[in-house]
């Protein structure tokens, strides 16, 4: 079986190619985190370990990294012992949801990446649309979750596409949440959004939002793109 390796300037990320992919939006998202202190991170649906890994290389405190499909957890598990950070991620193979219910921790920091992606772009594998799609857990349901484990002034990170952005909004209100700043991202600026970060807190704030282009028309990547990811990639 042939391997992914996705570099960067630290560590490396394993990727089998019968699972889940690293995607641009993820890094963007994994570079994108707030200049905070927290004191533990928790990334819900971790994945392989992508976005709990890039966030031990921004924060010196101990994640919670959660993943129900049991193939991404082995490579969750695999690439954080690679992982100069092993000893603050730590891998729990875990519903959600149960996880939730009995955790007494509260977060300062919260990450997701949670792909509701189209019908169309579903996987025939029922593990990876388990882990990547509304299948076991509903966006209400995860608002809820954010809701009862972030600590008085923690902040979450969801990515989603711009139409289901809308929905997060009006979840958040419903619970007394709100958009703090939000960052589109699209491929080049004669595109349209492909997704948007948000962040999530108590506090009821004008949200500040930002644009992010990936590449310029003559296919190199803009400045602003190379700015944010030159720490994490090798390449840049």
């Amino acid at each position: 079986m042939a391997n992914d390796f996705f570099r960067f300037k630290r560590f490396s990320i394993y990727q089998d190619r019968c699972a889940m992919k690293v995607s641009t939006l993820a890094c963007i998202q994994g570079a994108w985190l707030p200049d905070c202190s927290p004191k533990r991170v928790l990334d819900i649906g971790a994945g392989t370990g992508l976005l709990s890994l890039m966030a031990a290389q921004k924060y010196n405190c101990k994640i919670d990294a959660v993943e129900i499909e049991e193939d991404a957890f082995f490579q969750l598990c695999e690439n954080v012992s690679k992982s100069p950070w092993e000893s603050r991620v730590e891998c729990h193979n875990f519903d959600i949801k149960k996880f939730a219910t009995d955790r007494k921790t509260r977060y300062d920091f919260i990450i997701t990446n949670p792909p509701f992606f189209n019908r169309q772009f579903k996987s025939s594998d029922d593990r990876i649309n388990l882990a990547r799609h509304e299948k076991g857990l509903v966006l209400e349901d995860l608002v809820q979750i954010c809701n009862n484990l972030l600590s008085e002034h923690g902040i979450a990170s969801i990515i989603l596409p711009p139409l289901e952005t809308k929905k997060l909004m009006s979840h958040c209100r419903n619970k007394c949440l709100y958009i703090s700043a939000q960052l589109v991202i699209t491929d080049s600026p004669q595109k349209e959004p492909k997704g948007i970060i948000s962040y999530i807190s108590r506090a009821k704030t004008t949200p500040c939002t930002k644009k992010l282009f990936i590449k310029m028309a003559n296919g190199e990547y803009t400045s602003d793109f190379v700015k944010l990811l030159k720490d994490y990639y090798l390449y840049l």
